[in-house]
């Protein structure tokens, strides 16, 4: 018998601080509670578009409102285990943002966050996936 597996959405944002000419872009990456680096990113509500996702979602986990959604850059989809043993499909749309405003105030979510370089947040970023959106948004000419 073939196990039903439900599909979660969830929206993701590359964030990067706007910047004047004399530094270098940073990116804001979140470390969860399991110690790995990624976006701040969360599941879409009944009734909510991307873009409402997203933007509650960001202001939920950085504590940042001030946020100009750029650009879509892609999705990911990867499985996973739920705590109850069931697997799971999830489905990450990830976009390009800029903040004027390098202050974070992160959620019981997360243990850290840092603002990076694009270097360094390929460094950093645990999942080979992430790293894939990092990429194609580069790639894009977005960043």
């Amino acid at each position: 018998m073939l196990q039903k597996v439900a599909l979660e959405q969830s929206v993701g944002a590359v964030i990067k601080y706007k910047y004047d000419n004399t530094e270098s872009a940073q990116f804001l990456l979140l470390k969860n509670r399991r110690g790995f680096w990624g976006f701040p990113q969360g599941h879409k509500e009944k009734g909510e578009t991307e873009l409402q996702t997203l933007v509650r979602e960001v202001r939920e986990e950085t504590g940042i409102s001030d946020l100009d959604i750029q650009s879509h850059i892609g999705k990911i989809m990867y499985s996973f285990f739920k705590g109850d043993g069931m697997r799971s499909e999830k489905e990450v749309s990830f976009y390009f943002a800029i903040t004027s405003t390098r202050q974070v105030r992160i959620s019981e979510e997360h243990a850290d966050f840092t603002w990076v370089t694009l270097k360094d947040a390929f460094g950093l970023l645990d999942h080979a996936k992430l790293k894939q959106i990092l990429d194609k948004g580069h790639k894009k000419g977005l960043y």
